[in-house]
């Protein structure tokens, strides 16, 4: 089949590989940085390299305007498939191939609909996931159930990319035999039990900020799910800080926010055991060693801002 993948994560080249064994892949489609973003020129370095390696269509467009749907048209494709693409696709597009659309969902449907499935898990600190395969329709992860995988064992250790990576890489074992079934109707498609929905949603900026009343695994599982955006942070000084390493330790806490230094590591105080501060960065600021900034003050008169 000529297929059309949408997706904005470096992590599917390994999906990509496999489908590109049995298929022709005409144009990757992936969210663009926004604008006058001083970062990078693309937001998936690795799929754009792909692209140009494998002389595919590499295609970012900030609106799927008409357009853009002329443009899909004119590639005339068998099938569209979707993951971990970050805008919603309407009717038009959907159905645009000849067999429509296909989303790979990183949760087992119906659980965790929406945009953030992944995140949701690990700050849920579930003890299992896994990854559905749907026919795209016109609600947010509606679909009928083509392919839904079976349970897998969380560690409550797995970082954002990580559990993201792992669920890519188990699809790309599954999809070439799905898409041979899919394209010769042998495939009997599930309804989804919408009594059963939950859904997740948008991450934010300020969905990274830690209220240190909170328990200690809380906060580390908000600090794997966020790794990679938007972070993890608190405020000192009226000032934003990320923190970009820490880990749970074995020391009680008494008082939320408060600061300790232990064996010369940075202790902050949250609801259950104390998290140690190992790497910090100020906005604006290189990244520094958290005991390294905080020897500069009297650690008995700072309680972080809680919320």
């Amino acid at each position: 089949m000529n297929i059309i993948f949408f997706g904005s994560s470096d992590e599917s080249i390994q999906l990509l590989d496999e489908i590109s064994k049995d298929h022709t892949i005409l144009a990757i489609v992936s969210k663009p940085l926004p604008k006058n973003s001083k970062r990078r020129k693309f937001t998936n370095p690795k799929l754009f390299e792909y692209t140009n390696k494998n002389n595919i269509l590499f295609l970012d467009p900030f609106k799927l305007d008409v357009s853009f749907v002329e443009k899909i048209h004119s590639l005339e494709p068998d099938l569209s498939i979707v993951m971990s693409y970050g805008k919603i696709l309407k009717k038009d597009l959907i159905d645009i191939p000849k067999y429509g659309t296909i989303n790979i969902h990183p949760s087992l449907l119906p659980k965790y609909r929406g945009p953030s499935p992944v995140q949701t898990t690990i700050l849920n600190q579930d003890n299992e996931t896994g990854f559905t395969v749907i026919q795209m329709d016109e609600g947010v992860d509606t679909g009928d159930i083509l392919y839904i995988s079976k349970k897998y064992d969380l560690g409550l250790e797995e970082t954002y990319l990580e559990l993201l990576r792992f669920l890519f890489n188990e699809s790309s074992k599954i999809i070439n035999n799905l898409l041979l079934l899919f394209e010769n109707n042998k495939l009997s498609p599930q309804k989804q039990i919408n009594k059963l929905a939950t859904h997740t949603g948008l991450i934010e900026k300020k969905s990274g900020k830690i209220d240190w009343n909170n328990d200690a695994s809380s906060i580390y599982a908000k600090f794997r799910a966020f790794i990679e955006w938007p972070k993890i942070y608190s405020v000192f000084n009226k000032k934003r800080f990320i923190i970009h390493d820490l880990t749970i330790s074995n020391y009680k806490s008494t008082s939320p926010g408060s600061i300790e230094k232990i064996d010369g590591k940075i202790c902050v105080h949250t609801s259950t055991e104390m998290i140690i501060l190992s790497q910090i960065q100020f906005e604006g600021k290189k990244i520094i060693d958290a005991s390294t900034y905080f020897n500069n003050f009297d650690l008995s008169k700072i309680n972080l801002k809680t919320y």
